[in-house]
């Protein structure tokens, strides 16, 4: 007999036997609710489910319903069916595997028509354990992603398929009851409802087939679905997953032929082939959108911070800005790629101009939007003033005002102006497959695509290929929110949840997708292919990598590599993939998967950023290490008022910090050979310094968008007396030890120009005020007034002391200089292949650290890099090898590393720096300036063919 119909007879038969008798207070009420207690059975295959139910049952049954109307009592399941669950079996390796953080849970087996499990897998589902009388004992939610997998799969298109005299759409949501399509007009006017091909598709993938006349057309799902975030069946309009175009603040999606569209394109798109640069030849150089070009004069208003802006390159008549010259320059360096912040859709800017207010906005329009104490007062005294005057002026009168920050985020996170300005970092994926319209001159529609694709063709034109951030790891938003599009579709699929409470997990910041899962790994895969085929995308950097598998980085990686020119007019073999291989969260230290990060990618080719040498150089950021320097900023050789009072141990950790750089240099080899501070023969991995196989998988850099700036950081650093000149040369020694090490050099945008935020350590929504870059060099952005107080106001008794400090006074020479070396530097680099070796055997044989060990002269690395005859073939028919001498201390360094015929590098010889021409070389010895890093060359070619090679190579 079912357990649902036995228990309730059973209950009948208990009401009459009790008759009228009233309960004691001690007896149970049989009509009360058994909990349904979070989502702790795991349904992982058509067969199979994982549940700990932690209690002696006589039975286990699976209860499904398509109304939603399982109720649980102490004596009775109503409700809905059920499915019996026989405790037992055996899940095989590859998916015990996949689910290694629950494969120890008991399994139960589930034999059942394939027809039933389609129906069961719609509906509420809920794990039920009952007692030898058929009551219930527990019961649970179940996670469904394991049998959706195993029976939905979908390798095919999804999304908008144009065919020659038709439209075809799909998409795949098999958990859903009904879809429908629904189409309007460009005034969002409903012109149809479109029934799917199939009403119940065997494989999960609803089909919508219409005329070619539906091209630019808007659309939206309609989706009847269950969805555990208010246990009901809800029918839900929602956007496609895939969407390539979309209407002004994402409401709708749009029918958009990206291929076929000439409109789309343009002129010479088709035939834009790009020669990509292998990837150790790779540079980087980090962007945001609105810091490029918002406050851009040269720009036109309607242009600035979008991507328009970047087409003003000085090519084919157009006119020049200065932006568009700052990366020419650059370019002409030797720069290779611009790294632009996300550009696909996000949640967290308006794309619709009446919704915001930006610093060009009149000061009044503050109090239209905001309701916040003593604002309506300023607002009746600066009316039709710009915001940004306002704000200059309470900036002039004072350099660490908090009028700034009181009148952008008073009432964060509540109302605050920085909710209705365009500016963010835009980590906050809304939809993957369509550039985002608050940077297009019209977001309404396809405008987007064209002016994206204009900015990929710009820069390519002077020289710059392009990277785009991408963010899988999270999406804005779940359940039934405007901004929830995935967790609409197929609940409770695409998101990582917790494995016994079913909440999604939210390490990364916000709702974590799980990419273990095949759909979501197929999304991720589709959209990459989709941006480098259709923008013609060079790179893309991923957001928290070390959240995804290993083994999905590895297929993109085979996909990637699967696109040609001659096929899709792409060279996919030297398409860059990098990202954050950051270990934390729920899926730390390979606990549910093998993840994509820093040591466990060594091999793939996939970079890494090098949080090791970023330490060493800088010390670590301010809002995490305090005033603790680095080995550039003067730990132990010119200390600081907070530096620790055991000279021997500053020392130690001084030389500490010299090691980590010198692995960094290699390109962070773990199986680099070297003399380590402590006299020991060691490799990279020593100390968990080193993690890559090969020199590509390192991206070295000392500053990127998060935290402080290279600049903010390090005058934290240094002793407050300083002088700006010798600021000006830690910072680009800094610089240097990334531009002349082995890897992949990476920059912040202005990281040339001295870039500061006023020690903003988190400016994702500081708003233009604290990002925008000025490239006349007029202005700077030190002591522009206290950072937002969300992330630094613990920290603002410090930025008084620094903003405040009369030494440290940016002016435009200060930046025109830092830019010149820059420039230097990175034609140092590009001026010889010895900087940018290939591979690990490679940097084995022909770089060499001198002055290493307990004896070494702190303060000085001494870097070889040869190509005579002990290092093989020659790479540099000019040179037979190449020294580089840094110098971190702030009084003159001599070191006798007997090395003949060394001469200063030519770029060095007209440098703007006229200290590095004052080194000192007297045979095989030198003596290094202050604050310098100097390249010297043996020029003698193969003639003589002799130069030091790593003597520790066995």
């Amino acid at each position: 007999m079912p357990a649902r119909i036995y228990t309730t007879l059973f209950s009948l038969i208990l009401l009459i036997s009790c008759g009228s008798t009233e309960q004691s207070a001690n007896q149970t009420d049989f009509t009360d609710p058994v909990p349904v207690e979070g989502a702790s059975a795991h349904w992982v295959s058509s067969e199979h489910l994982l549940w700990d139910a932690d209690i002696d049952a006589f039975s286990y049954a699976l209860y499904y319903s398509m109304d939603a109307d399982i109720k649980i009592y102490q004596t009775e399941v109503t409700g809905g069916d059920f499915i019996n669950m026989t405790p037992g079996g055996e899940i095989d390796a590859n998916l015990a595997d996949k689910l290694r953080h629950i494969a120890d849970r008991p399994v139960f087996t589930l034999n059942e028509q394939p027809e039933k499990i389609h129906e069961a897998v719609k509906g509420q589902l809920i794990a039920v354990a009952l007692n030898e009388a058929g009551y219930p004992l527990s019961a649970t939610n179940v996670q469904r992603h394991g049998v959706l997998d195993d029976l939905f799969y979908y390798d095919g298109e999804l999304g908008p398929i144009y065919h020659d005299d038709s439209i075809e759409l799909k998409l795949w949501a098999p958990t859903s009851q009904s879809v429908t399509l629904s189409l309007y007009d460009p005034d969002k006017n409903l012109i149809d409802e479109v029934e799917p091909i199939h009403s119940n598709p065997e494989n999960g993938v609803w089909k919508f087939t219409g005329p070619s006349d539906w091209d630019r057309k808007f659309y939206l799902f309609n989706v009847e679905v269950y969805h555990r975030e208010n246990d009901g069946i809800n029918r839900l309009e929602v956007t496609d997953p895939y969407s390539v175009s979309l209407s002004t603040d994402s409401k709708f999606s749009q029918l958009v032929n990206l291929s076929g569209d000439p409109d789309l394109k343009p002129y010479g798109w088709d035939e834009l082939i790009k020669e990509l640069p292998v990837h150790t030849d790779i540079s980087l150089y980090e962007a945001h959108m609105r810091d490029f070009s918002i406050i851009d004069q040269t720009v036109p208003e309607a242009h600035r911070g979008t991507y328009m802006a970047f087409t003003h390159n000085g090519v084919n008549g157009t006119d020049l800005s200065d932006g568009m010259s700052h990366l020419k320059r650059l370019s002409n360096a030797g720069l290779t790629h611009l790294h632009l912040l996300p550009i696909n859709d996000i949640a967290s800017i308006w794309e619709s101009d009446d919704k915001r207010v930006d610093l060009h906005h009149p000061y009044r329009e503050l109090c239209d939007k905001l309701e916040i104490e003593g604002l309506q007062e300023k607002c009746d005294q600066y009316g039709d003033t710009p915001i940004r005057e306002v704000f200059e002026k309470w900036a002039d009168e004072d350099p660490i005002t908090q009028k700034i920050q009181d009148t952008y985020y008073e009432d964060w996170p509540g109302e605050h102006f920085a909710r209705y300005d365009g500016f963010n970092w835009g980590y906050d994926p809304f939809h993957f497959n369509a550039p985002q319209g608050s940077y297009s001159t019209d977001p309404e529609g396809a405008q987007r695509i064209l002016e994206t694709r204009k900015m990929v063709q710009s820069l390519y034109e002077i020289g710059l290929n392009i990277v785009v951030d991408v963010v899988y790891n999270h999406t804005h938003a779940t359940g039934t929110s405007r901004f929830s599009v995935l967790d609409k579709v197929v609940p409770d699929y695409y998101h990582r949840l917790d494995p016994d409470t079913g909440e999604v997990e939210t390490s990364t910041c916000c709702p974590n997708t799980a990419a273990e899962f095949k759909m979501m790994e197929k999304l991720l895969i589709d959209s990459i292919l989709l941006w480098a085929t259709e923008y013609k995308i060079d790179s893309f950097r991923f957001d928290l990598m070390g959240h995804h598998p290993k083994y999905v980085m590895e297929n993109l990686l085979d996909a990637i590599a699967e696109l040609t020119v001659e096929e899709h007019g792409v060279d996919g073999k030297n398409i860059y993939i990098y990202g954050e291989g950051w270990n934390f969260g729920e899926v730390a230290d390979n606990r549910i998967f093998d993840q994509a990060t820093q040591f466990m990618t060594g091999g793939t080719g996939i970079g890494n950023f090098n949080d090791r040498i970023r330490d060493a150089i800088r010390g670590g950021f301010f809002a995490g290490s305090g005033r603790d320097q680095g080995f550039a900023n003067g730990r132990y050789l010119f200390p600081n008022e907070h530096a620790g009072p055991d000279s021997r141990q500053e020392r130690s950790a001084l030389l500490d910090q010299a090691d980590r750089i010198r692995v960094g240099m290699t390109g962070n080899l773990s199986t680099y050979p070297y003399i380590n501070s402590s006299g020991d023969p060691v490799d990279g991995s020593h100390n968990m310094i080193g993690y890559a196989l090969m020199p590509q998988e390192s991206v070295n850099y000392i500053d990127k968008h998060d935290n402080e700036t290279l600049w903010d950081n390090t005058q934290a650093k240094l002793p407050a007396d300083l002088g700006m000149d010798e600021r000006v040369r830690i910072h680009m020694l800094s610089n240097a030890f990334i531009n002349y090490g082995q890897g992949i050099p990476f920059y912040q945008l202005g990281s040339d120009i001295l870039r500061s935020k006023s020690m903003d350590r988190n400016s994702y929504d500081s708003g233009d005020w604290y990002n925008a870059v000025d490239f006349t060099l007029e202005t700077h952005l030190w002591g522009h007034g206290l950072a937002p107080a969300w992330d630094n106001e613990h920290l603002w008794e410090d930025h008084r002391e620094f903003m405040t400090n009369e030494n440290i006074n940016v002016e435009k020479g200060h930046m025109e200089l830092a830019h010149e070396l820059f420039l230097e530097q990175l034609q140092i680099r590009y001026s010889s292949p010895l900087f940018r070796l290939s591979s690990a055997e490679e940097v084995h044989k022909r770089v060499a650290f001198h002055n290493t060990g307990p004896d070494q002269i702190p303060g000085i690395i001494a870097m070889t890099i040869s190509d005579g005859v002990c290092a093989g073939e020659s790479l540099d028919p000019n040179v037979d090898g190449i020294l580089v001498l840094f110098n971190s201390h702030i009084e003159p360094q001599a070191i006798d590393l007997g090395l003949q015929g060394m001469k200063l590098h030519p770029i060095h010889l007209k440098s703007a720096d006229p200290v590095v021409r004052d080194i000192k070389i007297n045979e095989g010895s030198f003596v290094i300036p202050p604050l310098t890093a100097a390249v010297l060359v043996k020029e003698m070619g193969r003639s003589q063919g002799e130069f030091v090679c790593n003597e520790w190579v066995e």
